[in-house]
């Protein structure tokens, strides 16, 4: 079955290479920028804006989640990710787990569809991640964690034994969750932060650093 690849930016080009270490290459890519029609995103071509999939049956394809996140002070940026998830799940369109070959996820691992565990990323025993959920590059998930829908563990944080996070939580890279903490639904938390408490629904924790202001 032919798959297709939302959105054509940098976070869909870890998808297909996620997707190519597997031995699955894409049929196309599309994106909102019509001017993207016909042009190459690492190799695949794209075949023009999100419309074009609603020509296609359920049936004949399968949709993979492109879209990344910028979080913010105040958001997420997962709101974007979530809601063309949804457009097409309601259709009946299908997405996929999405692990890379070099990814690790114990046997007994609970994974939504959508999911995404990017490579070398480490998910242990008793852990779940949620539909639509980027467990991105080199993040590692730890024992018994229950991973919400729509989150971003971002490249090489941890989430250590017994960490729940709610749905749209952005956890920045490098960032550490310590041992049997919550997190509560969109909350974010900056890249490189050590986290020793529970965080609160909404609730940003650190200071971004970031060439473009106010982002994480």
């Amino acid at each position: 079955m032919n798959i297709i690849v939302l959105c054509a930016g940098g976070h869909a080009r870890v998808v297909i290479e996620a997707l190519r270490s597997r031995n699955i290459t894409p049929a196309g890519i599309t994106d909102i920028d019509a001017g993207l029609n016909g042009k190459l995103i690492a190799g695949i071509p794209c075949i023009g804006t999100d419309d074009v999939v609603d020509s296609m049956t359920p049936q004949t394809v399968q949709l993979a989640n492109g879209c990344g996140n910028r979080a913010k002070l105040s958001d997420s940026g997962l709101a974007s990710r979530r809601k063309l998830f949804e457009r097409f799940t309601t259709k009946k369109y299908h997405f996929p787990k999405i692990v890379h070959a070099s990814a690790i996820a114990a046997s007994d691992t609970i994974i939504g569809d959508g999911a995404q565990l990017m490579a070398g990323s480490i998910v242990q025993a008793g852990a779940s991640v949620g539909t639509n959920t980027i467990v991105n590059s080199g993040a590692i998930v730890e024992h018994d964690c229950k991973i919400g829908s729509h989150v971003h563990i971002a490249p090489g944080a941890i989430l250590c034994g017994s960490v729940t996070i709610a749905e749209e939580v952005h956890v920045g890279a490098g960032a550490i969750v310590l041992q049997g903490l919550s997190i509560g639904r969109r909350a974010i938390i900056a890249a490189g932060m050590v986290i020793t408490r529970d965080v609160l629904e909404g609730e940003t924790i650190g200071i971004p650093f970031s060439k473009n202001p106010g982002e994480l």
